[in-house]
């Protein structure tokens, strides 16, 4: 029974936006869910900035866009012509409409590699966003029961890699691979996809924002940060990172800048009823 939550979506190291840091959030809870740019255009993905709808207003996520920077860790080259922008292809992952999602971040792989494909186990999403006090906090932005979980390690063979990533296709890290191997073939990949026998906990992109996740804040007089929120700590039943929501010290505190893995001590149909009860809250 373990909920793993992921930071995803676009942020300063890969996009730039036009009229904020990052995608805006309202005080209704509507939010712009933007993917972050795929790393390649060599990819099978159709969906490009151009041609996702924006949710809370008119156009494309193309309008919202200054700039891209697809591999920020690699040439660190940027995108800004508008036209080039709209053709760019997203790195659709995790995918909500087919409920699959795919990790190779080093941070991440373990956390999601131990969860059960059973029904019992989610993965949930965070996004940071940007709301009426000007700060980029976390919130939660959708999540789905694990029904089938797929490993592909690092020293597989290469049939066997291309075996395991075709028994994902909608899946970005499938849709990119090359020649049937992963994008970085060197990295472990873990691939999730939701479980059709558990409909009715529903699972998906949230129509508004789940809680606030984050908090910023000064411990002891020190440079203040974005920490954990202490409550969602307790009601979430965050244990990992370290987080204690009963302590006043710094060092008690877990750092989310990084975007971390969070992992909840709960079960998927507990996860779904804290976070409808929540939105039913707002």
């Amino acid at each position: 029974m373990t909920v793993v939550c992921c930071g995803i979506g676009a942020d300063t190291t890969n996009v730039s936006l036009r009229d904020s840091r990052v995608p805006l959030v309202d005080d209704a809870g509507r939010f712009e869910y933007l993917p972050i740019p795929e790393k390649t255009r060599d990819t099978r993905e159709e969906l490009t900035f151009g041609t996702i709808p924006r949710r809370t207003g008119d156009g494309t996520m193309a309008d919202l866009l200054a700039s891209l920077t697809p591999d920020p860790d690699g040439s660190g080259e940027s995108i800004t012509d508008p036209a080039a922008i709209a053709a760019y292809p997203t790195h659709h992952d995790p995918n909500f409409d087919a409920l699959t999602y795919g990790e190779h971040r080093p941070g991440y792989v373990n956390r999601l590699a131990a969860l059960e494909s059973n029904g019992d186990d989610a993965v949930a999403f965070y996004a940071g966003l940007e709301d009426d006090d000007g700060r980029l906090h976390r919130y939660l932005v959708g999540w789905f029961p694990v029904g089938k979980k797929t490993v592909v390690e690092a020293d597989d063979d290469p049939a066997t890699k291309r075996q395991k990533l075709a028994g994902h296709p909608d899946n970005a890290h499938t849709k990119r691979a090359v020649d049937g191997l992963p994008y970085r073939d060197d990295r472990r990949v873990v691939l999730l996809d939701g479980d059709s026998d558990t409909d009715d906990l529903g699972g998906g992109l949230l129509d508004r924002a789940g809680p606030k996740m984050s908090t910023f804040a000064a411990f002891d007089g020190e440079r203040r940060g974005y920490f954990l929120d202490d409550e969602f700590v307790r009601e979430f039943e965050v244990n990992k990172p370290d987080h204690d929501p009963d302590s006043s010290l710094r060092a008690d505190k877990a750092g989310v800048t990084r975007k971390p893995a969070i992992v909840c001590d709960l079960t998927a149909r507990e996860f779904r009823d804290r976070l409808s009860s929540h939105q039913d809250a707002s």
